[in-house]
């Protein structure tokens, strides 16, 4: 029974953290594609945003867009690996990791599905979502081992 519940404990870990991590990421398209200039008052596709920051009138602000998507999706990338090794009670890093690889899944079907990104943006979205969202659970790993790890006895007498 017991197992049924960690099981159960990881995978609304998982979950949390992916939500956290979209959420994050999503208020982040919307803001700055509203500071860069895209005027359109119902939030369209993806795909409508990247090609106007591409191609279009929007191609004077490319470099700050996709900058800052990326500077977002790495802070996100973070704070949902630090959500998820919160919740996780062991193997906080490795759940990190396994939220950062399906984040990295997912970029990369972004950038495949969606032709319009510049290559620098494709080449580092996928190491900045995988490494934040590892260092994120590192963080906790280490917070929890310093401050507190419960020291036991050792079983020797000298």
């Amino acid at each position: 029974m017991l197992k049924d519940k960690t099981v159960l404990r990881n995978t609304i870990a998982v979950v949390v953290g992916l939500a956290v991590i979209f959420a994050i990421i999503q208020f982040g398209l919307i803001y700055n594609a509203d500071r860069l200039g895209w005027d359109d008052k119902v939030f369209p596709e993806w795909r409508h945003i990247i090609k106007y920051f591409s191609h279009k009138e929007g191609k004077k602000f490319e470099v700050q867009f996709f900058g800052s998507m990326l500077a977002i999706s790495g802070i996100a990338a973070l704070v949902g690996g630090v959500v998820t090794a919160l919740i996780v009670r062991r193997a906080k890093q490795a759940y990190t990791m396994f939220v950062g690889f399906i984040v990295l899944i997912v970029a990369l079907g972004d950038v495949l599905i969606t032709p319009n990104h510049p290559t620098w943006y494709e080449i580092a979205i996928c190491p900045v979502l995988f490494f934040s969202s590892w260092i994120g659970g590192l963080i906790v790993d280490l917070i929890y081992k310093r401050f507190f790890k419960k020291y036991k006895p050792s079983s020797q007498s000298y």
